[in-house]
């Protein structure tokens, strides 16, 4: 084993007392078709802040703070079982038009009251959405 892993960014996207969900289009080769926060790769010389901003950018248009992370997990991702940590992060979108990049085909606003509700959402967003509402709730 090479000892080698790929570092992936989460971002959790809050505006309005509202969160947004993206829903992954069917050809992704890692969840297809799930709704999820959005994520991406971190890039070479690249911090994971740059990454998060980047990322939300490219997939939801939209730009972002971050506030603070929120989660990390290792999972194998994809086909070929690429072994992976992730970092999820709570960002406040301040500016921008929601537009979504190719990865993702809907996209929807969740008011916060009814984050709780979504159990069919992957186990790795549920988590992240229970830590956010507890830390809204401190």
């Amino acid at each position: 084993m090479s000892g080698r892993f790929q570092v992936v960014v989460c971002f959790l996207i809050e505006r309005d007392r509202q969160v947004l969900l993206l829903k992954r289009t069917m050809s992704k080769d890692e969840a297809p078709g799930q709704w999820e926060t959005g994520s991406g790769r971190v890039e070479q010389g690249e911090s994971a802040i740059q990454a998060v901003v980047r990322e939300a950018r490219e997939e939801t248009g939209l730009e972002i703070e971050v506030v603070a992370p929120l989660d990390t997990f290792h999972f194998y991702r994809g086909p070929l079982r690429e072994e992976t940590i992730a970092i999820t992060f709570h960002c406040r979108a301040t500016g921008g038009r929601l537009v979504l990049s190719s990865e993702h085909d809907e996209a929807k606003w969740v008011p916060r009251e009814h984050l709780d509700k979504l159990d069919t959402l992957p186990e790795w967003v549920q988590r992240a959405l229970r830590l956010f509402l507890r830390r809204r709730a401190s």
